[in-house]
């Protein structure tokens, strides 16, 4: 194919899909919002809280009369 022919189909090419991605709706099936409506973002999920830690129990250290016994 000529180069005479070949780049203005590709300039016409780019265009159109340039075009059609402009119309096309975003997402699956999600209709496409108006230059005015702000687009919708999900609130994001809290995360859970952490496991509580059960205390350990406190053990009175060994003293050397306990030691001796």
């Amino acid at each position: 194919m000529r180069d005479r022919v070949f780049f203005p189909l590709a300039a016409l090419l780019a265009l159109a899909m340039i075009a059609l991605a402009l119309i096309w709706p975003r997402g699956m099936g999600a209709a496409h919002p108006s230059f005015a409506d702000p687009l919708t973002v999900p609130a994001p999920v809290p995360a859970p809280p952490p496991p509580v830690q059960k205390a350990a129990k406190a053990t009175p250290p060994a003293t050397a009369r306990s030691a001796a016994e």
